[in-house]
């Protein structure tokens, strides 16, 4: 008798529960005070996330979600007050968000407080910073569109001091690629998450070639990363280097990789690859035989709703789940097949590829209505290009850091990467799309 892991069917029932349109619930972070949303002008919030462009155009408006602790809003009796709870999306226009950006400062007209005085000249819009916003709430597209903000703190305590600290080395991150040019908005893309200095060129040429998840952090730069973190953990096991014994020196690679989720921010695809990793790596130091990795894949799902409910409708979450679920169902069946006709250097690849389009083609047409196949072999050209670029970026941040003349060298080497991807993405970009 086939025995199969309960981890299986409880995280289908649990995927059926979530997304049946029949079983839908009330999310359990949803706006609640005695001030109704469409009455609220001024709201006390805490950002729980980095803002993040609405569209790849200069000047579009950030998105964030917030968590609201109170609101004021006018009522027919007058001008009301509540406590709030949950959260909500914000607009928030980007003279507001980019102030204190390299390159992009603004005059601090926006910087207007609740009360109307003057605020800062910059404020520090990251995770965790609380503000008060003022504005008005749109229905149609379910956020509270945001006009002008005020900054009440970061809170106190050793979380707080933690998410300050990753917001002023966030800032400071900026500026050193901010001036390497066009490839210098890659390394932000790639390395920070920040696309606000990604060309938008660029942007559209990844989207119509089917690569639109690399420039997004996901479990591709958290491989990479794994693999940069693991190799450097070895090599302190093998020189004894601060007594790391060999069943925990994979430790020091987990620690690295988990200090860049933090700075890059829990995207729902980083956020789960890194949970894969984690769970795995403790697998394979509690001496687990074999691991399913279907079933670390349905524990992984179960854990992540849990704890970030928030993420499960967002496109970044199902595309995520779905891309995996389908290279460890269909990436063996498809290599077997492609392995008599390629050399296996090419076929295990690209039956990786193939997997991946074949499980996330249905959502991606129900979500935005187009699905690019040549995606298939795109990735297996351009994923190797960035790649380099990557590890090229990490070289040069560390040297511009410690001999800053030879920054402008650095800046041409990675420009000329940048153009070799950049030219290959729009080469792909030509190849036709299937639309609904």
């Amino acid at each position: 008798m086939v025995k199969t892991n309960p981890l299986l069917p409880a995280a289908f029932l649990c995927a059926v529960c979530v997304y049946c349109p029949l079983l839908s619930v009330r999310g359990r972070d949803a706006y609640a005070s005695l001030v109704p949303l469409s009455s609220a002008c001024v709201l006390d919030c805490r950002l729980c996330a980095s803002p993040a462009r609405s569209a790849a155009v200069p000047g579009a408006p950030y998105r964030c979600a917030a968590a609201v602790f109170r609101s004021y809003g006018r009522l027919s009796g007058g001008s009301v007050a509540s406590d709030a709870a949950g959260s909500l999306s914000l607009s928030l226009p980007a003279p507001l968000v980019e102030s204190l950006f390299p390159g992009q400062l603004y005059s601090g007209s926006l910087h207007s407080g609740a009360s109307g005085c003057s605020g800062s000249p910059g404020l520090l819009m990251e995770d965790g910073a609380s503000f008060r916003v003022t504005g008005a709430w749109n229905g149609k597209k379910g956020v509270f569109e945001v006009t002008g903000a005020q900054e009440l703190g970061w809170g106190r305590g050793l979380p707080a001091a933690l998410l300050y600290c990753r917001a002023r080395a966030r800032l400071a991150f900026k500026r050193l690629p901010a001036a390497w040019g066009r490839a210098g908005g890659l390394v932000l893309a790639l390395l920070s998450g920040s696309r606000e200095y990604l060309d938008p060129a660029l942007v559209e040429s990844f989207r119509r070639a089917g690569l639109s998840h690399i420039l997004a952090l996901s479990g591709m730069h958290l491989a990479f990363f794994s693999s940069l973190f693991g190799l450097s953990s070895r090599g302190f096991s093998a020189a004894r280097l601060f007594a790391f014994s060999q069943r925990h020196c994979f430790l020091p690679a987990l620690l690295g990789i988990g200090l860049f989720v933090f700075f890059a921010g829990l995207s729902p695809s980083l956020f789960r690859a890194f949970l894969c990793l984690f769970l795995l790596a403790v697998c394979a130091r509690s001496a687990v035989p074999g691991a399913d990795g279907r079933a670390v894949l349905a524990a992984v799902f179960l854990v992540h709703l849990l704890l970030r409910p928030q993420d499960a409708h967002t496109p970044a979450f199902m595309l995520s789940y779905a891309a995996t679920a389908g290279i460890l169902l269909l990436a063996a069946p498809c290599e077997r097949f492609l392995t008599p006709v390629l050399p296996p250097a090419l076929a295990s690849p690209l039956s990786v590829s193939v997997a991946a389009c074949a499980a996330t083609a249905p959502l991606s047409l129900c979500l935005f209505g187009t699905f690019a196949p040549g995606g298939m072999l795109a990735g297996l050209v351009v994923t190797p290009l960035v790649s380099l670029f990557l590890l090229l970026s990490l070289a040069s941040v560390a040297v511009s850091l410690a001999v800053p003349a030879l920054s402008p060298l650095c800046a041409v080497l990675l420009n000329v990467l940048y153009v070799l991807i950049e030219r290959a993405a729009a080469l792909f970009a030509l190849l036709p799309r299937i639309a609904v």
